[in-house]
């Protein structure tokens, strides 16, 4: 499979074919008909890919692409017995408070954080105030001390 993660979750699922062995990335920025032309030779030739623990090293992309299928087919749980499971597990024991989470009983402020939020622009507002107060009687002392200097010299 020959790649180009444009936005989302794409580049994370690209890293993780390009991990399984069973796809070539190409960024967008640097499609070409030469890169794509590499990309295509790479994909049907190389054979030095693969798992590195497996008894036979020379897979392809294509081995790769069977063998995890394979792997996906003979899942020891299936989707479906899950979802059998689950439904069962909640028939019988209807209400399951260990499941909800906590977040559903935090009203808005709590929730998004805004309290805390606040909190740290006021106390954000008051460290620029006083250093800005700092900064203005620093800047009036320098200030002060080179007009005397000056008036003294005229004198």
């Amino acid at each position: 499979m020959i790649t180009v993660a444009l936005f989302g979750d794409q580049p994370r699922n690209v890293k993780l074919a390009e991990r399984h062995h069973f796809a070539i990335n190409i960024r967008k920025g640097d499609i070409s008909a030469n890169a794509l032309a590499a990309a295509l030779n790479k994909l049907l030739n190389d054979k030095s890919l693969g798992p590195k623990e497996a008894a036979n090293p020379e897979y392809s992309y294509s081995q790769n692409v069977k063998r995890l299928s394979q792997m996906v087919k003979k899942r020891p749980v299936s989707a479906d017995h899950l979802l059998v499971a689950w439904s069962e597990f909640a028939a019988e024991f209807k209400t399951l408070e260990n499941l909800v989470p906590a977040g559903t009983k935090l009203n808005f402020f709590q929730y998004h954080s805004l309290d805390v939020i606040a909190f740290m622009l006021t106390i954000l507002a008051v460290i620029i105030f006083i250093s800005w107060k700092l900064l203005k009687i620093v800047l009036l002392k320098i200030y002060a001390s080179f007009s005397r200097v000056e008036k003294t010299k005229l004198s």
